[in-house]
């Protein structure tokens, strides 16, 4: 606690800053505008390009603001973040420019390697004996197009923008199971197609697996369950695959996980999201009891 209203003092001055040099620039842009008016009405050119150099004075000074909250975000994201999973996780380490790495999603076939991509807010920990790892990433695809002139041009668009989380088990599991909603695909060399008796979640995905009887094995009614209740608390898309001793979730909604605001306070009420996105890791070992006896070492 006493860190946080550390924090929150620091986050307040920060605001005290950010206001201060907002408001001496947007009084130089007020004038600036007036002088160029003037300028313009009188038809005298120095005036005018006199309006345009006090515009510059006015951008020093919301680039002055705009440090302040850049400095902000450095000073305290780290710090805040790693606090806050230490309340909830145990062997916690933060990166804020880490990722869980390109190999570790590509792995699972589920998602097409991507032309260009980044990772950001990594962090691993252990919560009942489970380890994981999570950030945030976006996958960018190499797009050819044509101009009515016969040109032709490219751009990245994004095809892959949210969360990556890898759970790590005691047991290894020697054979592997897919669900994959809508727009997902994969080779499915290896694998054979099953559906369950919920005819809501046979709609919602895909489900893939070695093997009928490993695939009933891991998809209980129970499971079923919390994984129509994960999809719903997501927009966007949701793939789960379990290999080895791992179960990886990716969910591709557009979503920076992890932001924090220098604008919202640093308590229960302004930090509820950035909460939220920090339990949801454990909500789903204890929804989908991945430290129970079925993940335990055999």
């Amino acid at each position: 606690m006493t860190q946080l209203n550390n924090l929150e003092q620091i986050r307040l001055e920060t605001v005290a800053k950010v206001k201060q040099e907002n408001k001496k620039a947007f009084i130089i842009l007020a004038v600036a505008i007036v002088v160029i008016i003037l300028g313009a009405l009188t038809e005298v050119a120095p005036i005018v390009f006199i309006g345009f150099g006090i515009i510059i004075v006015a951008a020093v000074f919301f680039g002055r603001g705009f440090s302040h909250i850049s400095k902000y975000n450095k000073q305290i994201k780290s710090k805040l973040i790693t606090t806050l999973l230490s309340d909830a996780y145990e062997d916690v380490y933060y990166d804020p420019n880490g990722g869980v790495g390109l190999n570790n999603v590509l792995k699972t076939d589920t998602v097409k390697r991507p032309d260009r991509y980044s990772f950001e807010d990594y962090f691993r920990a252990s919560y009942k004996g489970v380890q994981f790892e999570t950030s945030d990433l976006e996958f960018k695809e190499r797009v050819r197009h044509q101009d009515s002139k016969g040109n032709t041009y490219y751009t990245y668009e994004t095809y892959f923008k949210g969360r990556w989380i890898t759970y790590r088990f005691e047991r290894e599991f020697k054979e592997g199971l897919k669900i994959i909603e809508s727009r997902f695909g994969f080779n499915k060399k290896g694998f054979e197609k099953m559906e369950t008796e919920s005819i809501e979640f046979n709609k919602k995905f895909t489900i893939y697996t070695t093997s009928q009887e490993y695939g009933f094995y891991q998809i209980t009614s129970s499971m079923i369950e919390k994984l129509l209740n994960l999809e719903k608390m997501h927009k966007g898309q949701i793939v789960y695959c379990f290999m080895n001793n791992e179960l990886h979730i990716g969910i591709n909604d557009r979503k920076d996980y992890l932001e924090v605001s220098y604008k919202k306070p640093l308590n229960e009420e302004g930090l509820k999201e950035v909460i939220d996105d920090i339990e949801l890791i454990a909500a789903i070992v204890n929804e989908f009891r991945l430290d129970g006896d079925k993940f335990k070492r055999k």
